[in-house]
């Protein structure tokens, strides 16, 4: 897990709690088991960054007390809460606009060539979905192509991430004006609610929900790409699993991808992040563009 330059300049002034070395290895070891989260354990700052704040609402003086606490029987829920700490959640509307464009011009036509939207629904999966923007935007996409369409397609949207406080922004569609960066003008005005002039997150900034008519079509559930995902989320034609595999040790990379590639339909289309440099893929799947997979 790599620092933001807004971390990195956080870091500067802000007191940290005493870690050990023993400590910190100890830290990293756990996000690495329950969630495939890479973080070196020489950089005790990034992690006392993350995690200060929560070990002196508990009340205690160091890790070694905060490594106890999650032994105890609160440790499971407390446990949660360090993988929420230490995920980066990145994103934005439209984020590699290539892959939107090469779903609205080439993924989605073969797709509902093939059936999809007509013979079943036609499902796209956000598998790391951060705070929703990724999915929205592909919703967005689907919804002006489901539009040109004869008859229209029948279609869904799934999201899914690790954390449960991300999942909750995601869910709800709230957004300030700084987050709608990549969203043109006329988008905003088809696919979002702008909120009474009165409500406010601070002076400048006003409040956007996303339309009725996407989170309508969503559905967000929990998910660890490290754990087993069929039956829990539905068949989908295209996954897009975009700039998480960077975090996660080449090993855990193939884990993750045939753990998603079990929800995908023979024939959909898995697009992985173009910082996601992997040196092999597992079988089944074939190139279909840049950083996009079709399943055979």
């Amino acid at each position: 897990m790599r620092p933001t330059s807004q971390d990195y300049a956080d870091m500067l002034t802000q007191p940290s709690v005493p870690m050990s070395t023993v400590a910190a290895r100890e830290l990293v070891r756990i996000l690495k088991a329950e969630a495939g989260i890479r973080i070196d354990p020489s950089n005790t700052q990034f992690i006392s960054y993350r995690l200060d704040r929560r070990v002196t609402e508990l009340g205690l003086e160091d890790y070694d007390q905060y490594l106890a606490h999650l032994q105890s029987p609160e440790g499971p829920a407390e446990i949660q809460r360090l993988v929420e700490s230490l995920a980066t959640h990145t994103t934005s509307f439209f984020r590699e606009k290539a892959h939107y464009d090469w779903l609205d011009t080439v993924g989605l036509p073969k797709l509902v060539e093939a059936g999809a939207g007509r013979a079943h629904p036609l499902v796209v999966w956000s598998a790391a979905c951060s705070s929703g923007l990724e999915l929205w935007s592909a919703g967005i996409v689907l919804d002006r192509y489901s539009h040109k369409v004869q008859g229209g397609l029948r279609w869904g949207l799934v999201g899914t991430d690790i954390s449960a406080a991300i999942l909750r922004k995601a869910r709800l569609g709230i957004y300030s004006s700084s987050e709608l960066s990549g969203l043109s003008i006329d988008l905003r005005s088809d696919y979002l609610l702008r909120s009474k002039p009165g409500a406010r997150i601070s002076p400048k900034q006003r409040v956007y929900r996303i339309a009725p008519a996407l989170r309508s079509r969503a559905h967000f559930s929990a998910a660890n790409l490290l754990g087993k995902l069929e039956g829990q989320v539905p068949l989908a034609d295209v996954i897009f699993l975009r700039n998480v595999l960077i975090y996660f040790t080449a090993e855990d990379r193939i884990r993750a991808i045939r753990n998603v590639m079990q929800c995908l339909r023979p024939g959909g289309y898995l697009l992985l992040g173009h910082s996601d440099n992997l040196r092999s893929l597992p079988e089944g799947l074939t190139p279909a563009g840049t950083a996009v997979f079709r399943k055979d």
